[in-house]
């Protein structure tokens, strides 16, 4: 099935490989998406492709407050809902061009407003959903359910531990025995779907002092699920009051069970992402604020090895968020800038502008521009991110 563009002169944009093809058909996002690679591989710095996948600020709104996220520790932290104008558009411009979209980056997914109209445009446009979600409300019943795990290509349920009493002196307004019984309802209903249809089933854990130690136990638990693949990620240090729980500051103990988890999964076959052990177990030193003498000063950090990251960005050619209010952001690192409003200026001339080209100019050389320098899953330990560190913001 094809969809009608919006404004038909985009047709006339198009690269002649996707011109060809039922605009929006299946067939149309497949093609979309090798383009879309084959600019990556050749790090074009303007881009003959549409993002192949997109994230909604849907909303910013979560049920719980988790002690180690920054809509908790900032007061501040602002409670957004996407307007229907903004998100009219993402559906006309983008949708047609998407394989996957997420509906939220900062909020509770399940909390999107007006959520079987949103899961009725991704059946209609051939597009697939991802979530990552707090899962106390997943498998509730309600109308949009069956639609829900009908359009689902990917969900990954955040879970910090692997014990009541660790988990819900993390997760605050969520009880783990509930979560727990939720994620076992889904996994046994993502069983009873035919396999082609069957969505993926992933688990974060962020690893601090007073979770690592549990992380072994995390994998037999999503091995006992079927579970398809764990991401573990250190604490990122949003305040001062986490600096304690950063594993940056544990760093030997950090490394043991870092080392534990990976032969449990390697024991059981449970695929992990893990960053990798800390080069030296010696926690960073505080420098001082004031030397006696003058001449004697502290020696300067050791900066990040210079060269190519050694995870390859996988945002800049594929991948973009919207936010509420239609800004366009490259990735999810935050205090990154948007670069341009789509309400303003249309989508294809933020894809193809002058701050999107320089950012892809650089990110694979020795000097990545901006915040990439830095990034927390590109250099996923914070050594590599030298001085600056890669869970300062």
């Amino acid at each position: 099935m094809s969809l009608t563009p919006a404004d038909p002169s985009i047709l006339d944009k198009l690269p002649p490989e996707l011109q060809e093809l039922p605009f929006g058909s299946p067939e149309f996002k497949e093609r979309n998406a090798q383009l879309a690679q084959q600019d990556e591989d050749a790090c074009a710095p303007t881009v003959r492709a549409m993002p192949t996948w997109i994230n909604l600020t849907g909303t910013t709104v979560c049920n719980l407050k988790c002690f180690m996220c920054n809509q908790f520790l900032d007061p501040n932290s602002p409670k957004w809902f996407m307007s229907d104008e903004v998100y009219d558009k993402v559906v006309a411009e983008l949708y047609p061009f998407a394989k996957t979209v997420q509906f939220s980056a900062f909020g509770e997914p399940l909390m999107t407003p007006k959520m079987e109209q949103k899961l009725d445009d991704l059946i209609r446009t051939n597009t697939k959903l991802e979530i990552v979600t707090n899962a106390t409300l997943m498998m509730r019943e309600s109308r949009f359910r069956e639609k829900l795990l009908e359009t689902l290509e990917l969900v990954t349920f955040s879970v910090d531990g692997a014990s009541a009493q660790t988990y819900n002196s993390i997760r605050t307004g969520a009880d783990y025995d509930q979560v727990m019984d939720n994620i076992r309802a889904f996994a046994a209903r993502r069983q009873e779907m035919p396999a082609e249809a069957r969505p993926r089933m992933n688990f974060n854990f962020i690893m601090m002092k007073r979770t690592v130690a549990e992380a072994p136990r995390f994998v037999e638990i999503v091995h006992e699920l079927g579970g398809d693949e764990i991401v573990f990620n250190h604490l990122v240090e949003f305040h001062p009051t986490l600096r304690d729980e950063s594993l940056g500051n544990h760093r030997a103990y950090a490394n043991e069970w870092m080392d534990h988890t990976r032969y449990a999964a390697k024991a059981l076959g449970v695929r992990v992402t893990m960053p990798p052990n800390f080069a030296t177990t010696d926690a960073p030193r505080a420098q001082p604020a004031a030397v006696a003498d003058a001449g004697d000063a502290p020696p300067k950090p050791k900066a990040r090895p210079c060269g190519p990251p050694p995870v390859k960005c996988w945002f800049l050619w594929k991948r973009c968020y919207i936010t509420h209010d239609g800004r366009v952001v490259p990735c999810c690192l935050a205090g990154i800038p948007d670069f341009g409003n789509m309400m303003d200026e249309g989508f294809w001339a933020i894809w193809n502008g002058e701050t999107y080209q320089t950012y892809r100019r650089k990110v694979f050389t020795d000097e990545p521009h901006g915040p990439c320098r830095t990034c927390y899953l590109i250099y996923p330990n914070p050594e590599l991110a030298g001085e600056e560190g890669y869970e300062k913001f």
